[in-house]
């Protein structure tokens, strides 16, 4: 098992990190880090030395990135965090969808209201 572990460690290409450093580098706090490896293990997976312990690559922070994004910024699940990304959706992309979402409500509201002025000002005008 542990000729397993040290092939799985020699195989990434990059630097990896200890649990301490994704957790600087990611903000994530490593309990935090613990948990959803338990939860999402399929998606979370460190490499693991042959004493154990946990060796983070670059893609896995940035996988840790974007579920931090989606469960601490958008109240997201664990679950759905991961499928959003799964999915190949942009964190950044999300939140200019939903900027522009606001952008066009903001503007049919606004043409409501301008409209609704219009014929109150055509109904007095009509009265007097």
């Amino acid at each position: 098992m542990a000729a397993r572990q040290g092939a799985q460690e020699s195989n990434h290409a990059g630097r990896l990190y200890s649990i301490k450093e994704a957790s600087e580098l990611t903000d994530v706090p490593t309990h935090t880090l613990r948990f959803w490896e338990r939860k999402i293990p399929e998606f979370l997976q460190p490499v693991r030395t042959s004493g154990r312990q946990r060796r983070y690559a670059e893609d896995c922070l940035e996988r840790i990135r974007q579920l931090d994004y989606y469960v601490n910024h958008k109240g997201m699940t664990l679950v759905g965090a991961q499928r959003m990304i799964q999915e190949g959706v942009e964190p950044e992309r999300t939140a200019k969808q939903e900027l522009l979402t606001k952008i066009l409500a903001d503007k049919r509201v606004r043409q409501a209201v301008d409209e609704i002025v219009e014929l109150i000002r055509r109904r007095i005008l009509e009265e007097y």
